[in-house]
Order: C-alpha cells, then sequence, then structure tokens
C-alpha cells in the first residue's frame, strides 16, 4: 500500500492538495506565498513581498505597526514639505519622484478622515451665532451644515481652475498634473485647517466657537489664497518681475471660482433640504 503522502512533502504535494491543511513547514519553503515566484532574498523579485511566516499575534502587532508608522512617517514629512513648499512637493511628484512624497490621493483622504472625526468631536458647525431666534432655522441650518462638512473638496477645483486657465500651456503639464498641484494644495490646506480648529477641542463653549468661526473666515482665506500663489509660482517657475501679471490673474481666477463654488453648494444644499 502506497503511504500517504504530508503536508510537510512540499515539493512533491501541489497547492490544492496544501491548501487543505497548514503546517510550518508550508513556510519553510523558498517560495513567495503571495505570487508563487521563487525566492532568493528576504524579498520576493517579483511582487516585493516578505517572506511570509505563521501568523501570531506579534507579528500582526509588529506588522500593523510598521505599516502605521511608515504611513505617519511618510504623510507627516510630505505635509512637512508641503508647508514650505506646495509646487515643489507637486513638481518633484509629476516628475517621477514618486517614493519620497506621500500619494496626493491617499493623503487627502487621510487629512478629510480626521476633519470630519475633528467636526464631529467639537460640533463646529452646530453653533450657530443666530441660535434660539427662530426654531426653524435652526433647525434648517443644522440640516444644512451637516452637507457642509464635505465643502472642503471644492477648493481642489478652484485650484485647478486657477492653474489651468492661466498656465495650461506653461511647461507642458496634462490636466491629471494640474489636479496633483490642485490635490497638493487642498491637503496642506486641510492640514491647515485642522491646527487651526485645535483650540475648539479645548474651548468648547458656544460663543468661542462662534467667535472663532467669524475670525477664521478672514485670516484662513488670507492663508489659502498665499498657499495657492506659493504653490502656483514653484510648479510652474515663474518669476515675479516677469510673471507677477499671470500669477495674480491665476490667483483671482482661484478666488472668484472657490467664491462662486462654495455659494453654488450651499445654495445646491438648500435647494436639497427644503424640498
Amino acid at each position: 500500500m502506497r503511504p500517504q503522502r504530508t503536508i510537510c512533502d512540499l515539493t512533491s504535494v501541489s497547492d490544492k492538495e496544501a491548501d487543505r491543511h497548514i503546517a510550518n513547514a508550508w513556510f519553510d519553503v523558498a517560495r513567495c506565498r503571495n505570487c508563487g515566484a521563487e525566492m532568493h532574498s528576504p524579498h520576493c523579485g517579483q511582487c516585493g513581498q516578505k517572506i511570509a511566516h505563521r501568523l501570531s499575534f506579534h507579528d500582526i502587532g509588529k506588522e500593523s505597526w510598521d505599516r502605521l508608522r511608515f504611513f505617519e512617517m511618510k504623510s507627516a514629512r510630505t505635509l512637512r514639505h508641503l508647508l514650505f513648499a506646495p509646487g515643489g512637493v507637486a513638481r518633484e511628484y509629476v516628475r517621477g519622484k514618486r517614493t519620497a512624497h506621500m500619494n496626493p490621493l491617499a493623503l487627502l483622504l487621510a487629512l478629510v478622515a480626521f476633519l470630519v472625526l475633528m467636526l464631529a468631536a467639537n460640533q463646529y458647525f452646530q453653533h450657530f451665532g443666530f441660535a434660539g431666534r427662530n426654531s426653524d432655522v435652526d433647525r434648517m441650518s443644522q440640516r444644512v451644515m451637516a452637507f457642509a462638512n464635505w465643502s472642503f473638496s471644492l477648493g481642489i477645483f478652484a485650484i485647478f481652475l486657477g492653474s489651468w486657465t492661466t498656465f495650461r500651456s506653461r511647461l507642458g503639464y496634462n490636466a491629471v498634473e494640474h489636479a496633483v498641484l490642485a490635490i497638493y494644495c487642498q491637503c496642506i490646506t486641510l492640514a491647515l485647517i485642522l491646527v487651526n480648529l485645535l483650540p475648539t477641542l479645548i474651548w468648547r463653549d458656544s460663543a468661542f466657537i462662534v467667535a472663532h468661526k467669524a475670525a477664521s473666515q478672514y485670516y484662513m482665506a488670507a492663508l489659502k489664497l498665499l498657499i495657492v500663489g506659493l504653490a502656483y509660482k514653484q510648479f510652474f517657475l515663474l518669476e515675479l518681475r516677469r510673471d507677477w501679471l499671470r500669477l495674480l490673474l491665476a490667483c483671482g481666477i482661484y478666488a472668484a471660482a472657490s467664491w462662486l463654488l462654495l455659494r453654488a453648494y450651499a445654495a445646491a444644499i438648500l435647494w436639497l433640504v427644503t424640498r
């Protein structure tokens, strides 16, 4: 009678048979368990995965921490560079320097998640200067503000419109590369908004939050315009002596588009909640 083969005899056992049972010997073979390629180093030459071992609580915790630490370090490093060179980071990214900087969409989604959590924690959009004057108005405002949590994405379109309209033919950038600039600019804007909102997590008095909102609309608008202007200058390699008029035009288009988009968005939400 022919002896039964075991999972340990991995050189002769097929993958289908091995799937029925897992053993330590399954991981001892120098083969990538992600793509199946032979491995001659700690990382697979085909897909880049590290050598897989049997899972333990220690391994899960370590891998999770490593990924989180890598994400935090890379996002923090990208944000630090964006603070002083938003256009420089975007220019490097579109020209192929992708490992050094975090993907703009991934960074944007992370910042959006943090912003939504912070707005939920401080109830920033639930405090109104006219609260209590009319219960119907208060209730309507709360419904509008629930949708307004997502208005932060409008800045991307405004930044894109400013760059695409004014500098479309400069340096050969395509529409997607203009969009990368817009997303990176919006990322640093969201980061500054998060920093600006930090005091509202400590002082939650309605009067303070209403005053904070009233003041923020002025200095945050100036900061956003400064960031966008700096980004345009760096991304398109502008010289202020020669290109100041085009830069001013691009910033004007951004400011006008931002203002119009925000009010159109508010009008659309108002129409939705009053139906």
